[in-house]
């Protein structure tokens, strides 16, 4: 499968699909589908963070946070690792050059993305999820300029204002109005690895279950359900009904042209979805990986039984995770 490269992670309970709407009779301002889990967040207890050149951190630092400014919104400057926070804002324009596979190019998949800890309804578990999310596809290319990487930032931080704006624009001060009862669990980690999360698979005996992996879906989500079945697991169609827990495997090549001819980029994924809500909000409901594995890799284009081989592998991974909760 050749060399890969090192895997590019994200938040460990990552949000699915971004949307955009228009909502009336508030200026018309464009937001997403994640508007709502901003509602009533208080932003002097959400820690901001980096991820960037180390040369231009502390610059896009000043630039996020005057943007911020702006706007009129009290968000925290504090990123030291040390100190808790129960919502972690992260903005990631980091460039990686990946000479070692293709030489001169780089792989750029810039984002932001607020962690704060959700609640599984099934299980009764808290976890640290993504409740907002906002990112571009991941692009293999020359170098990435500093005055992209802003656009990216001033793109970004606009967005999450318009949504945070929208979903509070009937608190006139935030300071004063935000329910004080609402306190942060700063107890909870940034971080949770997911294979130490109580309970998270426990009384999975139902799943839904789709395989993306283009020409190929077919064929190896027979395989998958074939695995799944005799590990004792009821898989049902994809009616996305109350109560259903999908699991989704995706195994995705993008042929990467004249900047690294005769390799792809390779997306190895397997997510375990339902429905969590916001722990300072119990009603605002959301759909979240509960369970994952992911990596990106830069490799030769991947036969059906490569694929198959790594398939059986992310569903191992999965099974043994479930076998001993």
């Amino acid at each position: 499968m050749g060399t890969p490269f090192s895997p590019l992670k994200y938040s460990a309970w990552s949000l699915i699909l971004l949307t955009l709407a228009f909502l009336p009779n508030i200026n018309s301002a464009a937001t997403t589908a994640y508007m709502s889990s901003t509602e009533q967040l208080d932003l002097r207890h959400v820690q901001f963070v980096v991820v960037a050149p180390a040369q231009l951190q502390e610059s896009l630092r000043r630039r996020a946070l005057a943007l911020f400014t702006k706007a009129g919104l009290p968000i925290s400057g504090s990123h030291s690792p040390q100190t808790p926070s129960s919502a972690v804002l992260t903005l990631t324009v980091d460039p990686r050059p990946i000479d070692a596979i293709c030489p001169g190019k780089i792989l750029y998949a810039p984002s932001l993305t607020l962690t704060e800890p959700v609640t599984i309804p099934r299980t009764g578990s808290t976890i640290r999820g993504t409740t907002w999310l906002i990112e571009t596809d991941k692009k293999v290319g020359g170098p990435v300029g500093d005055e992209r990487i802003t656009t990216d930032l001033d793109s970004f931080i606009r967005q999450f204002i318009s949504d945070y704006k929208t979903a509070n624009h009937q608190f006139q001060d935030t300071s004063s109005t935000l329910d004080a009862s609402i306190n942060p669990l700063s107890s909870l980690t940034p971080s949770i690895p997911h294979q130490q999360v109580d309970n998270v698979l426990r009384e999975i005996r139902v799943l839904s279950l789709s395989v993306l992996a283009g020409q190929w879906s077919s064929a190896l989500k027979v395989h998958a359900v074939r695995q799944l079945t005799k590990a004792g697991l009821r898989l049902v169609p994809d009616a996305g009904g109350d109560g259903v827990v999908s699991l989704s495997l995706e195994l995705t090549q993008h042929g990467l042209d004249e900047h690294c001819p005769g390799m792809v980029l390779y997306e190895r994924g397997l997510y375990l979805v339902e429905q969590v809500s916001v722990t300072r909000r119990p009603l605002v409901l959301l759909w979240s990986d509960t369970w994952f594995q992911e990596s990106i890799r830069i490799v030769p284009p991947l036969s059906l039984q490569e694929l198959e081989a790594d398939q059986r592998v992310l569903l191992q991974e999965f099974l043994l995770s479930y076998s001993t909760k």
